[in-house]
C-alpha cells in the first residue's frame, strides 16, 4: 500500500491516459459494467421518462446513453477530458460537462437547487480523494423525493488489500476447489495504486474506505439509505480457473441508493 496522495492533476493524468483503452474495453463488454453494475443501478434508480439526471463521473457515457435511451435528459460530467472525448464521440442526446467532482463550487455551477430528479455516480467514489463535496453538493441539487443512486467495489470485500485465492484439497477423495478472499486490512482508509484490467497503459489510484466512511458524509448531509444491492457475478459467464471467479459467491460491487431525509 502507499499511503501517499496524488495532486489533481496526477489523477487526470492517469485516466486521460486510460481513455482509450478503458472506452474499449467497455464497449468490448469485457468490464463488469453491463451484465453486473448496470442492471443493479437500473433496478434501483428506477428511472421514469422525462426525467433530469445528473451522472457524476461518467467515463466513456455508457451508463449515460443507457439513462438517454430510457427517456431521460442526461447531464454528464466527468473531470478527465479523455473520457469526454470518447464519450462525446459515441453520439447520444446528452450534455457533457468537464467537472472536478472532489470541487463543490463546480458541482454547485451545474444547476439551481434541486435541479435533478436523480444523482449517479458509477464506480468512481473510490476513485475521489474526497467523497464530501459530492455528497453536499448532491443534497442541494437534487429536488425534493430525488434519489442519489451509486455503485462501488465492495469495500469489504474487493477494495484495499483484498487477494482472492483459489485452494484445492483432496475431500472425501475427491479434489474440491475452494474461492475466496483473504482480507489484511479494511477498517482505516487507504491510498493505492492499483489496476482493473489485465493490460492497461497506466494504473490508477484507488481511495478505499470503510463502509461506516463512505456512507458518513451522506448521512452527515440529510440522506438516508433506503435502496442496496450486492449483485454476483453469473457462475456461466465467469472463468472458474480464475480467482475472479469467487465473485459468482462473494459481492464484488455494492450499489446503494439514497434519499434526502424527511421524503
Amino acid at each position: 500500500m502507499d499511503d501517499s496522495t496524488p495532486t489533481g492533476d496526477q489523477l487526470r493524468a492517469s485516466w486521460d491516459a486510460l481513455a482509450g483503452f478503458w472506452d474499449e474495453q467497455m464497449e468490448a463488454g469485457n468490464t463488469w459494467q453491463r451484465g453486473l453494475i448496470q442492471p443493479a443501478l437500473e433496478r434501483l434508480l428506477e428511472l421514469r421518462a422525462g426525467e433530469r439526471v445528473l451522472e457524476i463521473a461518467c467515463g466513456n457515457g455508457e451508463l449515460a446513453r443507457r439513462m438517454a435511451e430510457l427517456g431521460a435528459s442526461v447531464l454528464a460530467t466527468d473531470f478527465s477530458e479523455g473520457m469526454l472525448e470518447r464519450a462525446r464521440a459515441r453520439g447520444g442526446q446528452i450534455e457533457y460537462r468537464l467537472v472536478d467532482a472532489t470541487e463543490e463550487a463546480e458541482l454547485l455551477g451545474l444547476g439551481e437547487a434541486g435541479s435533478f430528479d436523480a444523482v449517479v455516480c458509477s464506480m468512481a467514489l473510490m476513485d475521489m480523494a474526497s467523497i464530501e463535496p459530492f455528497a453536499s453538493a448532491s443534497a442541494r441539487l437534487l429536488r425534493p423525493g430525488g434519489r442519489l443512486v451509486f455503485s462501488v467495489s465492495h469495500p469489504a470485500f474487493n477494495g484495499g488489500e483484498v487477494v482472492q485465492t483459489i485452494e484445492r484439497a483432496l475431500v472425501d477423495g475427491e479434489l474440491k476447489t475452494t474461492y475466496s478472499v483473504k482480507v489484511s486490512s479494511y477498517g482505516r482508509p487507504s491510498t493505492s495504486e492499483g489496476v482493473a484490467i489485465p493490460g492497461q497503459p497506466v494504473p490508477q489510484w484507488y481511495f478505499d474506505r470503510p463502509i461506516v466512511e463512505l456512507f458518513r458524509p451522506f448521512f452527515a448531509h440529510g440522506f438516508v439509505l433506503d435502496g442496496l444491492e450486492e449483485p454476483l457475478r453469473d457462475p456461466e459467464r465467469s472463468k472458474q480457473e480464475s480467482p475472479g471467479f469467487v465473485y459468482t459467491e462473494i459481492p464484488g460491487v455494492l450499489v446503494a441508493r439514497m434519499r434526502p431525509s424527511g421524503i
